[in-house]
């Protein structure tokens, strides 16, 4: 008998189990309890049994069954059997053979626990800034205490004491507190509480009475229990509430499955999932936090494991359930905020921490290839950035370090310094012929061209080596032992250093522990040449899923049950601060988290394949952890692994991230046969695609334009927790029929994207909200709420801009979105605002230069035809781009006959017939100017993007508006149908642009019913456009309006536009 083996708890993992634990690790009163263990070697005539007591009385031993046999390992099972709450078993699992040689591993012992619920209040004390409420033990062994505090209005935080002890929580006086012989009143601010008193129920209600949400019904279900043995464990505790059909639950971090999780149990718990997040429901970012639908938000406090039952134990009730670390003073303490979904995340960032605001470069494009791993490739793909004319603002290099100290460059020589001790870039040598010849010089090249450099860390103390090194440098060694001499390492439950669970990313290696001030100064002091001498720009905070087991220290005096969800944060926390005090202008890039994680900047998806599953899954995961606090996101754009992606899912992907907090793409392959990057350059070799590059290369362009606009949204995401890229549900709350749509969002507070997330789809059926929504590339126009079937070619993605948008754009030379301007965020070309008229509006613009926030305001008055624009003081010179019909003139502004015109003067205004923008040129001031466009009127709706029967569109004519015409409008039955927005009820007139040589006709219809004929004189030639008008009354809304050949009409046409417009 070489040994016998038993871990009752195994590494505490979730998702699996040890072939030698204990199951269930827990037990609770009915539970069957089985024994599992190992003795080895193989070999016959072994025995295993168990011997046991049951409350201090010896039992009869219990025989295991020998289960099966792999590699040198022998596997068996026995069943002790149910047991009663309070029931304390002691055991040792025993193996011999042939009655010999007998071994024994334990003893091991569990308190057996069950659940037990609150009754009738028995009283309450008001604390003054705190209510604590007294009820019975539905089991009679405890006094519980659910306390009651009110920090800020419209929001209160419950704890809950099953024991009665261990309440800490406070918030502010100015609460009053009603009793009455059934109910207890707590009023606070917008906020009342009633409580039922037999038996304990709470009800959550706004000041007005309305009903936010209650506890379930008692007498149904618990509402609120724990786990218990009665005596020495509280293990469990949690709350119950009932949920009427319809509500919807969404937040609790990045979720790749779905936004609304009713239906679903959610786990509160931090895992490194490679791939297949949605489908195994698992994630690396998981916050204890979510909204509901009907106006609340309810975040849990601890950082323990959590489930959130969610409509799956009974219909119509939502509960979360917390482990506790087992203490008698165990407590279950929760926030719950009210409000729209926006108020709810101000709130709840206010708790746990405002977004850190990435710098501004940071919103350009990454770039990052797990290949990349020589200064020549780097050299190379920093040219390619030129060559193929691309703008990049970020390079991450993940193969740079030796793979043993991730802090010295491979290949480098130097002499090995003593643990304690940090090496410089001067003790570096870089041989011939070796990776890096000068990473220094690489970095300063790289920033000369406007790209800051990421390096990949990973918090561990590598254990095994096979290549790259294939033996770990003495260095490393070094800081080995010294870190376990000193401390500095997370320790196991016997004291020696913590071990990465085998067969885990990194196993049997040590972490570093991140809650020891000591340790992180050491460890982060080893990285002081890379940021202070080589001067990179920050790290990619790869990692750190690595903490299991229950009996895990840490300095802190945290457990591995607190630290599994915790470690994340201590370690991305860690070097945050750490870079920060560096480099302020520098970030780190994170994958795992949980509470508090958008206090540490941008985050990414993780590890995805190259399908559109997991791009689906991927903009899912940035909505859900927007939802939950998190705003700077990013994914790698269509997938880091498995098949190499289509030119298809590239471009839609690339689209989808250019209107994404954080656009980078990433492949994972080190050393492939053929190079796996992302970059355009190399997609478009390996797919033969021509496309890539130009598609990329326009998307890239956009992004830089919008630049202004992107730092100013992520300006307001860290002031606020709304995040910039927004689900529906939480831009939208009002609009019952926007939450379901999961692949489409509000980016930033002006516009609605749609991408397509679909193989071989051409068009995007996406859901429009209220009111008239702005085509971004070409100004077409579509009234919701309703559907919009948009197509969209590889180049293009859907993007409207909301009524009334103001847009900060920096724009090239001729003021075209999608034009190069290069990757420069701190100057820009044209500072251009375009402008969506309606009703009033304003956009509080960030003006970085001088860190202030400037608001540009305008309104419209359709019927006196004109529209009015504030302008704030600006440092620069700017541009407005208001669409609408052109001007008769421009209050303080010269007309220009031409764009080359307006380019060449310091002020002006030009009207741009393609895009049907306004052009207004402003050179700086240091106070508000007043722009009035004069004569104008809705810009017209272009006939190329109405409803044509029986019509094509050309643009063999030159003279028309917008992209081109109606052509072939020359037949009986055929037809333009507009779809069209009064912005007031009354006497409208509608003209009709057009061209002819002949005279005709053609009928309107309003909404289905015959306006009148419309006549048309003949004009001189096709190249000839005049205006034809029909008086008609709208009421305020959408309609549609026809024109139509009709039988008695007369004459063909060529149609260019219609403009509705007051009278």
């Amino acid at each position: 008998m070489g040994g016998v083996y038993h871990d009752p708890a195994g590494i505490d993992d979730l998702y699996s189990s040890e072939r030698t634990e204990r199951l269930p690790r827990d037990p609770m009163a009915g539970d069957r309890v089985r024994i599992n263990a190992t003795t080895w070697p193989v070999e016959p005539g072994q025995s295993v049994w168990i011997t046991w007591s049951r409350n201090g009385a010896e039992q009869a031993p219990v025989g295991a069954a020998w289960d099966y046999n792999s590699g040198g390992n022998s596997y068996w099972k026995a069943d002790l059997g149910p047991f009663d709450r309070g029931d304390r078993i002691s055991y040792t699992v025993n193996a011999d053979v042939n009655a010999g040689g007998q071994q024994s591993t334990g003893p091991f012992a569990f308190t057996v626990t069950s659940w037990s619920t609150v009754t009738d209040v028995t009283g309450f004390v008001d604390n003054g800034t705190s209510v604590d409420v007294t009820t019975g033990d539905s089991a009679g062994d405890f006094t519980p205490r659910i306390r009651f505090a009110f920090p800020v209005p419209g929001r209160f935080r419950t704890q809950i004491a099953p024991s009665g002890s261990g309440l800490t929580i406070s918030g502010a006086p100015g609460y009053t507190v009603t009793d009455s012989a059934s109910t207890l009143t707590i009023a606070a601010g917008p906020l009342v509480l009633k409580i039922q008193k037999a038996p304990y129920r709470l009800s959550v209600h706004r000041s007005d009475g309305t009903l936010i949400t209650r506890q379930y019904d008692p007498a149904a279900f618990r509402t609120i229990g724990w786990a218990s043995d009665g005596a020495t464990t509280i293990t469990k505790i949690e709350d119950h509430f009932l949920s009427p059909p319809g509500e919807r639950f969404e937040g609790f971090g990045g979720r790749y499955d779905r936004l609304d999780q009713r239906g679903t149990d959610v786990h509160h718990y931090v895992y490194n999932q490679y791939r297949d997040q949605g489908a195994t429901r698992r994630t690396y970012l998981s916050v204890p936090f979510f909204l509901n639908s009907a106006g609340y938000g309810v975040h849990l406090t601890g950082t323990r494991y959590a489930i959130f039952n969610l409509g799956t134990h009974l219909g119509d009730l939502a509960g979360f359930t917390v482990d506790t670390g087992g203490g008698l003073d165990a407590t279950l303490d929760y926030h719950v905020f009210t409000g729209t979904p926006a108020e709810i995340l101000d709130g709840f960032t206010a708790v746990t921490g405002r977004p850190q605001l990435p710098p501004k470069w940071a919103f350009g494009v990454w770039m990052s290839a797990n290949e990349w791993n020589t200064q020549a490739e780097v050299s190379a793909e920093l040219a390619n950035v030129e060559t193929y004319r691309i703008p990049h603002t970020a390079m991450v290099l993940e193969q740079w370090s030796d793979e043993a100290t991730f802090y010295v460059w491979h290949g480098a020589t130097y002499p090995a310094k003593p643990g304690d001790s940090k090496l410089a870039y001067g003790d570096l040598t870089f041989p011939p012929g070796t990776a890096w010849q000068d990473p220094k010089a690489m970095v300063a090249d790289a920033h000369r061209k406007g790209i800051k450099v990421i390096l990949w860390q990973i918090p561990v103390l590598k254990e095994h080596f096979d290549t790259n090194p294939s033996t770990p440098p003495q260095q490393h060694l070094n800081d080995k032992a010294y870190a376990q001499e000193h401390g500095h390492v997370a320790r196991n439950a016997t004291g020696g250093p913590y071990r990465i669970p085998t067969g885990q990313w990194f196993g049997d290696s040590m972490v570093p522990d991140f809650t020891s001030a000591a340790a992180t100064d050491w460890w982060m002091s080893k990285r002081d040449y890379l940021l202070d001498e080589v001067g990179i720009d920050g790290f990619k905070t790869d990692g750190s899923e690595a903490i299991f087991g229950r009996g895990v220290r840490f300095a802190d005096g945290r457990r591995g049950d607190e630290m599994h969800n915790a470690y994340p944060g201590s370690y991305t926390g860690a070097y945050n601060a750490y870079v920060r005090s560096r480099r302020p202008d520098g970030t780190i890039f994170s994958r795992a988290g949980t509470t508090g994680a958008q206090t540490t900047s941008i985050y990414w998806a993780g590890d995805q394949n190259s399908s559109f599953t997991a791009f689906q899954e991927a903009v899912r995961a940035q909505l859900s952890a927007g939802q939950s606090g998190v705003p700077y996101t990013a994914w790698d754009l269509a997938g880091f692994t498995g098949d190499f992606p289509s030119a298809e899912l590239y471009l839609r992907s690339a689209a989808q991230a250019t209107f994404s907090p954080i656009m980078q793409y990433h492949s994972e392959k080190a050393s492939p046969g053929v190079s796996e990057a992302r970059t355009p350059w190399n997609v478009q070799a390996r797919t033969g695609d021509t496309r890539v590059l130009p598609a990329f290369r326009r998307f890239a362009n956009v992004r830089m334009n919008l630049i202004p606009y992107l730092y100013t949204e992520a300006r307001a995401a860290a002031a606020t927790g709304v995040p910039m890229m927004r689900a529906m549900s939480l831009a939208f709350p009002g609009d019952a029929a926007a939450a379901g749509h999961d692949q489409q969002y509000l980016f930033g507070a002006q516009l609605l994207v749609a991408p397509i997330t679909t193989p071989g789809a051409t068009a995007k059926s996406l859901h429009v909200p209220a009111g008239e929504w702005y085509d971004l590339w070409n100004g077409g126009r579509c009234t919701g709420p309703g559907t919009k079937t948009y197509h969209a070619g590889l180049d293009s993605i859907p993007v409207y801009a909301r009524p009334g948008a103001i847009i900060p754009l920096n724009l090239d030379a001729g003021y075209q979105l999608g034009g190069e301007i290069g990757n420069s965020v701190d100057t820009y070309t044209n500072l251009t605002f375009r402008i969506y008229p309606s009703g009033s509006s304003s956009y509080a613009y960030f003006e970085d230069a001088v860190s202030a926030t400037r608001t540009i305001t305008c309104a419209e008055n359709w019927a006196g035809h004109t529209v009015t624009v504030t302008v704030p003081a600006l440092t620069t010179t700017s541009t407005l781009q208001v669409l609408s019909t052109k001007p008769a003139s421009v209050s303080g502004a010269s007309a220009r006959a031409s764009l080359a015109g307006l380019q060449a003067a310091p002020e002006g205004w030009w009207w741009d017939p393609a895009q049907q923008l306004t052009h207004v040129k402003l050179p700086a001031a240091t106070g508000d100017r007043t722009v009035t466009l004069n004569g104008v009127d809705k810009a017209a709706y272009e006939s190329e993007f109405a409803t044509g029967t029986g019509t094509t569109t050309g643009g063999d004519h030159p003279g028309y508006t917008g992209t081109g015409f109606t052509d072939g409008f020359a037949t009986p039955g055929d037809a333009v149908t507009f779809g069209v927005n009064a912005d007031a009820a009354g006497e409208h007139l509608l003209r009709f642009r057009y061209s002819t040589t002949v005279a005709a006709t053609r009928t309107v219809s309003v909404d289905g019913a015959v306006a009148g004929t419309l006549a048309l004189p003949a004009l001189a030639d096709w190249d000839t456009w005049g205006t034809a008008t029909l008086a008609t009354s709208l009421t305020a809304g959408p309609h549609t309006v026809t024109i139509a050949y009709a039988a008695a009409d007369t004459g063909g046409i060529n149609l260019d536009h219609l403009v509705v417009a007051r009278p």
